[in-house]
């Protein structure tokens, strides 16, 4: 069978040749390492993860010491529900591969509305997390990683 695309000499070996080399196994990090100069997650984002965090354990601290008093078991139990879901929303904002994830308004609502059981630090990051949500920079990171065409890096705020 000859194929006129093909030279005759296609896949046998030639005298001049060099032996096939294999390439030595690399472990998954090095295989698969993220496009040198791609940011990840913008600051503003990086700020809601960290805050989520900071917020999950002190919420949680504070619904634990709630729980001990006889009076403060609903508020106690409301702070530990936000702990839990501030830590799993920066679980899931810091996660890899990244998977689409939306801005968690209610958890920011959720974290003023802390403020019944004295927790003044879940209040103003609530607030801020609000704020942030709405830059631009942000909404394009959003948007970017749920899939929709616009890149972060490639988003431009609409004129006034």
């Amino acid at each position: 069978m000859n194929d006129p695309q093909r030279p005759e000499e296609y896949g046998s070996y030639q005298p001049g040749q060099p032996p096939y080399q294999q390439q030595p196994y690399q472990p998954y990090q090095l295989q698969y390492q993220q496009v040198p100069g791609a940011q990840e997650h913008p600051s503003e984002v990086m700020a809601i993860a960290i805050m989520a965090i900071v917020d999950a354990v002190i919420s949680g601290l504070a619904g634990v010491g709630w729980i001990f008093t006889i009076c403060g078991i609903p508020l106690g139990i409301y702070s530990i529900i936000v702990a839990a879901m501030a830590g799993t929303y920066a679980y899931r904002l810091l996660s890899r591969p990244l998977q689409p994830i939306q801005p968690n308004k209610t958890l920011a609502i959720m974290q003023i509305v802390n403020i019944i059981t004295g927790n003044v630090f879940s209040l103003a990051f609530g607030i801020i997390s609000l704020v942030l949500y709405d830059q631009p920079k942000v909404r394009a990171y959003f948007a970017y990683r749920n899939g929709q065409p616009v890149s972060p890096q490639q988003y431009q705020p609409p004129p006034l």
